[in-house]
């Protein structure tokens, strides 16, 4: 255990560096803020380089782990985003696997951390093999979107800044979610090899990722409503998709 009680000290400034998408990218780390999220990375023997604690917490949790920061509530205050901290965060390293088995979701440039993190969590909970994201999709290392998976960004391979070339290499039937030109997506029977695509909030899928889809789909819907939020709409494709694939 290393006690550190200055917000000048070289450690410190290198974790707070991590807060933006710039350091993260430079450093290929990023912050795990959380008791459970960070009990579920060392669970699952993800590569984390150190684990800070306030003295509260380091008293009064036993964690083996042999890399551990101990510093005051206020400087933990600093490296986090919530209002609230929990008393620990672990630095994790960057690591990209390869796509398991089963379906995939595609993200064609998702904004909202919230909504990229719930999709990723959703896929987890809907056995996917991972999630790919176009360019332009916001930062799923982000404290938000990280919170947003509950963990699950570092449960699923998630791949970061593809293309359209990356999909047309893949051997999967493409769905995508659209209202236009679409049938409903309980038309179809999905196997392992079906990749979603979820499109922007606004904009829906661009049309040049449209053009590369084999099917498109869209849920139907009653009373006055045009359209679902991103993440509740992949949820429920992703779910009825593994219905299918089960």
């Amino acid at each position: 255990m290393k006690l550190i009680t200055s917000k000048d000290n070289a450690f410190i400034k290198s974790v707070l560096k991590l807060k933006t998408k710039k350091g993260r990218l430079k450093a290929n780390e990023f912050i795990l803020d959380g008791y459970r999220i960070v009990k579920h990375a060392l669970e699952n023997d993800i590569a984390i380089s150190s684990i800070i604690m306030t003295e509260d917490f380091y008293k009064s949790h036993d964690l083996d782990f042999n890399n551990i920061v101990v510093t005051s509530d206020a400087i933990m205050k600093t490296l986090v985003e919530t209002e609230t901290p929990q008393g620990i965060l672990a630095i994790v390293k960057i690591e990209e696997v390869p796509l398991r088995e089963g379906p995939v979701l595609f993200l064609d440039k998702i904004q909202d951390p919230g909504n990229l993190g719930t999709l990723i969590r959703t896929a987890e909970a809907a056995g996917f093999g991972g999630v790919i994201l176009r360019k332009g999709c916001t930062d799923p290392y982000s404290q938000k979107s990280i919170r947003s998976s509950m963990g699950s960004i570092v449960s699923i391979p998630v791949l970061m800044g593809r293309d359209i070339d990356d999909l047309m290499k893949l051997d999967y039937k493409i769905y995508g979610a659209a209202l236009e030109g679409g049938k409903p997506y309980r038309d179809f029977t999905y196997d392992v090899k079906t990749l979603l695509i979820i499109g922007n909030e606004g904009n829906g899928i661009t049309d040049e990722v449209l053009d590369i889809c084999h099917e498109r789909i869209y849920i139907p819907m009653k009373g006055d409503v045009e359209s679902l939020n991103a993440s509740i709409a992949g949820g429920i494709l992703m779910f009825e998709i593994a219905a299918c694939v089960s």
